[in-house]
């Protein structure tokens, strides 16, 4: 968002004026589930009306290559709890009868995803929609090299997913379910011999072009009332939901921001698809009915969401020089 403000900043001091209208719409909540700015966006429909967004949330491609996201992945986030006796037991005294919290939880989960990577919940792929021919093939000529993803990106012995999809489709186009985290039962220092009473996970599904939130919710909670274990009873909560999102590539905004990136970075834009997901980008399509075009100047080594992640400093300053080239361009 700074990038955004230095770019007005030196527009100004060389112009003395901007080529285009901007508002800003700043906010800080988009990893708890934003729903401040959705409320806002929605009621303010008028003040906020505009021809298009300009959000700097995505990664380029590599380093030195100019990428416009025009694909973003849904979101459900969701708590499972699980509850088991009135309290927790002792697993001498109790164990073999009573049910265990923990256990079925673990139990529950691993139903909802195979060994090879399939979503085990009925229906839940019902509305994917693949990527056209043409983008597929726009995607092979990426310079990826799966090793390389492996080992530098991932840092695991292998990878996994469903079979029959490249590695690319499958974080880009496909629907995921992971768990997050898990809490419950007895995690200090030393033994502690107890049957859990309850414990709670974070899971999440990803979704893809057609996903309908609700209509995934309901299937996994279906799925979730089916497949609990004997002897505990189960709670779903939501806590996050926002439906993918795809921008047109060939929309005015679009075509500016490549051909401004390619001028400011010196090699032409390519095409790509995230498999995060910004809520806000569809809140902007929802109610304003504008696309969002999505420059960001993140790299594939930034480490989001880890420790020590980043944001290298000649990103930053190049990103200055192409928001503002594209301000320019865009205005005229």
């Amino acid at each position: 968002m700074y990038a955004h403000i230095k770019a007005v900043e030196a527009l100004r001091a060389v112009h003395g004026q901007l080529p285009v209208n901007l508002k800003f719409l700043l906010e800080g909540e988009e990893e708890v589930g934003g729903e401040s700015v959705a409320e806002y966006v929605a009621g303010n429909q008028e003040e906020l009306r505009a021809d298009v967004a300009l959000v700097s949330d995505t990664a380029m491609y590599a380093e030195g290559m100019p990428s416009l996201c025009i694909g973003l992945r849904g979101l459900v986030y969701m708590e499972v709890e699980a509850f088991g006796p009135a309290r927790d037991l002792h697993s001498g005294n109790y164990g073999g009868a009573a049910p265990n919290a923990v256990y079925a939880l673990i139990e529950l989960l691993s139903k909802a995803k195979n060994s090879r990577g399939v979503i085990q919940v009925p229906g839940i792929y019902d509305d994917v929609e693949p990527p056209a021919p043409a983008e597929k093939q726009s995607w092979e000529s990426l310079p990826f090299d799966e090793k390389e993803f492996r080992k530098k990106e991932v840092g695991s012995k292998s990878l996994t997913g469903e079979p029959g999809y490249s590695v690319l489709e499958r974080i880009w186009a496909r629907p995921t379910f992971e768990v997050h985290g898990i809490a419950g039962g007895f995690t200090g220092a030393g033994a502690k011999t107890v049957i859990p009473a309850k414990a709670t996970a974070k899971v999440s599904i990803r979704l893809v072009s057609k996903q309908d939130p609700d209509k995934v919710i309901e299937a996994f909670k279906a799925f979730v009332r089916k497949k609990t274990p004997k002897g505990v009873r189960t709670e779903v909560r939501v806590l996050s939901a926002a439906p993918a999102v795809l921008v047109n590539p060939d929309h005015p905004a679009v075509r500016t921001a490549s051909e401004a990136f390619a001028a400011v970075f010196g090699k032409p834009t390519v095409f790509i698809r995230s498999g995060g997901s910004i809520p806000i980008v569809g809140e902007f399509a929802k109610h304003l009915g504008i696309p969002t075009v999505l420059m960001g100047f993140g790299l594939p080594d930034d480490g989001l969401h880890a420790p020590n992640e980043k944001f290298h400093l000649e990103q930053y300053y190049k990103g200055i020089v192409t928001v503002a080239h594209f301000f320019e361009q865009y205005g005229q």
